[in-house]
């Protein structure tokens, strides 16, 4: 009786081993699991006028994919036909591939070609969405903080000719203690500018303000006026003076492009509240 009692642990042993060894053999790891995403920053971005193409990488977290993996997806329409301006595939390929020791990513380009931005006159927006791989079993984003939808807009429209040329001052201080005074009354002095885009901003929404000819100087030449197209308002360059008397501090602005006029609020110097409007001819 004994020896049988003994003999009981060791085959139980014998037992354990083997069914380890069989269910290792019998269930293996799924190394081409995983899961795809973005590898930007950011869940979006607004092109410009002058891009050409946006390349979209895509974080593959997969170790193994022996026959490779391709990753599928489409483009949303937000706003506007996106189909004018950029072309694309539906689909991106990497070639079989096994991580190192420090396992994944992989990443796949997305290619975005686009044409005709400058031509809009509208804002177009559309989403790029990951829809999914080749390999069952693959996800499309890990969590909520994957990103699997990225968002292109295209700038909002501005007509250049329109805001070109040659423009009338309007200027006042509009309250305080010289409220109605201007400085071309005050200075007996004549003010006429001329805007013109900036040749050498590829978003074409700098303008370069310079005195007219024969007129008295109003801005410093030079000056640039930004055009914010989606908000309707302009900055200036800082510091912002005026009639080579005292710098503005501009607190709310404006433009319009038919007619096109510019208006800008706000105080010169220690002067009190003052405005002037550009107006062109």
């Amino acid at each position: 009786m004994k020896k049988i009692i003994k003999l009981l642990p060791l085959l139980l042993l014998v037992f354990a081993i083997g069914c380890d060894e069989d269910d290792t053999e019998r269930f293996k790891v799924n190394s081409e699991a995983g899961w795809i995403e973005f590898a930007t920053g950011t869940s979006g971005e607004t092109v410009t006028i002058i891009t050409e193409e946006v390349i979209l990488p895509v974080r593959v977290r997969v170790p193994i994919f022996e026959n490779g993996i391709t990753v599928n997806y489409t483009l949303e329409a937000v706003e506007g036909d996106f189909s004018t301006i950029v072309s694309t595939g539906t689909s991106v390929t990497l070639e079989p591939s096994q991580a190192g020791p420090n396992g994944s990513p992989f990443v796949v380009n997305i290619p975005l070609v686009f044409e005709g931005i400058a031509d809009l006159d509208e804002i177009i927006v559309f989403d790029v969405v990951l829809n999914g791989t080749s390999i069952n079993g693959i996800a499309v984003g890990l969590d909520e903080n994957s990103i699997t939808r990225y968002r292109i807009s295209t700038p909002c429209p501005l007509d250049v000719a329109a805001l070109q040329g040659t423009y009338d001052v309007a200027e006042v201080f509009t309250s305080g203690i010289n409220e109605g005074l201007s400085l071309a009354a005050a200075f007996g002095q004549s003010y006429q500018v001329e805007v013109i885009v900036d040749p050498d901003d590829p978003t074409q929404t700098n303008f370069i303000l310079t005195n007219s000819i024969g007129f008295d100087q109003y801005f410093v030449d030079g000056n640039i006026a930004t055009m914010d197209s989606c908000n309707g308002t302009v900055s200036f360059t800082t510091p912002l003076n005026l009639g080579d008397f005292a710098d503005m501090t501009v607190l709310s602005s404006s433009y319009t492009e038919s007619p096109a006029v510019i208006t800008a609020d706000g105080t010169l110097g220690n002067f009190g509240p003052y405005q002037f409007v550009l107006t062109k001819q």
